[in-house]
């Protein structure tokens, strides 16, 4: 698989057009192609937050088949928005779709994690998850920050059960190496990971990661370390933490992988505070 179909590369980026949108085998939409060209003749690809601003009511809601347009510009909302507050940051919502402030006018953006689905959701809209690894030992991270005693919460429980897996020989590989070997390397650049339950189904589209309850009730949850996806959303943004490059959507870093002799974008961890406030692009 090459580059370009890693990281949503320059000719796979896209603007509003006519031309119809379709989802890739990672569940993310594609858009018409939209490109410059430096001075050197090279091709550069736009952001979404770079091109032309669209009609509030162009996206559709995150959850559902119409294309989404994460990370997109729009001028103003209708009256009937409902103001969210998660976390410290504020949220407009209106009939599925979720802003934030930008600039001058609004973002189109992914809903805060948590956040359960208001309408019954398509299955095969869905993709399931693969994981390069599971955590079966409870990290400690050196920092604080708004979700910290949620994740660690959190990634207690699953560690203690991830470890019962094991002691059972589960079926499921935790690879403690190469979970191990992930901490690390977060922990340097100073992320946080969310574990995930090895016998857990995880599902994906567009840049959203969702978990079904016992009752059939799908509801967002934070990116879990480990999952691994073949493209990126349209809105990623390129980074360089100390002398390499990852991707980031929203608050998640991605970072290129092979597993099993394939390669694929596995998320390495999530920015908060300080950390967040240098990359965060949508101020």
């Amino acid at each position: 698989m090459s580059r370009e179909g890693l990281a949503n590369s320059n000719t796979s980026a896209g603007t509003v057009s006519s031309r119809e949108a379709f989802r890739d085998d990672s569940g993310n939409f594609r858009y018409q192609d939209d490109f410059s060209i430096d001075a050197n003749h090279n091709m550069v690809r736009v952001a979404p937050r770079n091109r032309d601003a669209m009609a509030w009511d162009r996206a559709g809601a995150f959850w559902g088949d119409k294309p989404h347009y994460f990370g997109y510009r729009v001028h103003s909302l209708p009256s009937s928005w409902r103001r969210i507050s998660h976390w410290g940051i504020d949220y407009y919502f209106y009939n599925g779709i979720y802003y934030r402030n930008y600039g001058n006018g609004f973002v189109i953006c992914r809903p805060p994690f948590g956040t359960p689905l208001e309408a019954a959701i398509d299955r095969a809209l869905l993709r399931t998850i693969r994981f390069a690894y599971y955590c079966d030992t409870y990290r400690t991270y050196s920092r604080t920050f708004d979700y910290y005693n949620v994740i660690a919460r959190q990634n207690l429980i699953i560690a203690q059960q991830n470890a019962r897996l094991i002691a059972q020989n589960n079926a499921y590989a935790l690879n403690s190496s190469r979970a191990l070997t992930a901490y690390e390397l977060a922990e340097k650049l100073g992320l946080v990971q969310s574990f995930a339950y090895a016998n857990s189904d995880y599902f994906y589209m567009d840049g959203v990661f969702y978990t079904m309850s016992a009752s059939g009730v799908y509801s967002t949850i934070i990116p879990p370390a480990g999952a691994l996806v073949t493209s990126l959303p349209d809105d990623y943004e390129v980074i360089v933490m100390n002398g390499i490059e990852y991707y980031l959507v929203d608050n998640t870093v991605y970072r290129t992988t092979l597993f099993d002799g394939q390669p694929y974008l596995e998320v390495l961890g999530q920015m908060y505070g300080s950390l967040y406030s240098q990359y965060n692009i949508y101020r």
